[in-house]
């Protein structure tokens, strides 16, 4: 039995009482739930009402709660295990890319005839690295000013805070790369932390993008 446009809306309230209130993960969660209850309906002479609860108590488990070491404390599991395997595959990617390029600089410079290539791969870093601040901060401000809250953008409101203030403190010299450094360990870290920086805005500049994209989307089906 197809549910009525009311029955699902019941279901997408119920859905925020329980703290579900990311629209991508929300729509895609209304959708499982309103398919099994449209299977119940079918297969019992039940209510709606009833059969409802029922799968509701199915689905309590991932409505609960939760807590990631990457995320912290998120309402509910569903949310907080999505936004946790984002983060996660994200930054082992991150870290892998940002240790090769950082080897391959060092390794570089180190073998550089010229004396002034550190200074001038220091200072393209470092202007990448405020170009980068600028729009992670229009962006920012971008999704703040949004009516509507995705994983994408609960992810950067998030997370994105202390990425902004290393941006800044980066781009302006107060962490410099430090790649003339006589220990090499140094003169690494300082490169490979930068490149993470990086990376990681480039990344929330995606999730940013995939925000935009899911809304504009949304406008269009519901226009």
């Amino acid at each position: 039995m197809k549910l009525t446009q009311e029955q699902i809306t019941q279901i997408e309230k119920t859905l925020v009482l329980n703290g579900l209130n990311c629209e991508d993960l929300k729509l895609e969660v209304t959708d499982h739930i309103s398919s099994e209850i449209e299977i119940l309906m079918d297969e019992n002479d039940l209510s709606f009402k009833e059969n409802a609860q029922m799968v509701f108590e199915k689905w309590k488990p991932q409505l609960q709660p939760s807590f990631s070491f990457l995320i912290g404390f998120t309402n509910p599991k569903i949310m907080t295990s999505k936004c946790h395997e984002l983060l996660k595959k994200q930054l082992l990617i991150v870290i892998s890319v940002a240790t090769l390029i950082a080897s391959s600089v060092l390794l570089l410079v180190r073998n550089s005839s010229f004396i002034t290539v550190p200074t001038n791969i220091e200072q393209v870093f470092k202007s990448f690295i405020l170009v980068e601040f600028c729009l992670v901060i229009l962006v920012w401000a971008l999704l703040w000013k949004s009516k509507r809250q995705t994983t994408y953008s609960y992810l950067m409101k998030k997370k994105s805070a202390g990425l902004i203030i290393f941006l800044l403190l980066l781009g302006i010299g107060v962490f410099p790369i430090r790649l003339n450094h006589p220990d090499t360990k140094i003169a690494f870290s300082s490169i490979f932390f930068a490149i993470i920086y990086v990376l990681l805005a480039g990344f929330y500049l995606q999730l940013a993008q995939k925000h935009f994209q899911f809304e504009k989307k949304l406008s269009n089906t519901l226009a």
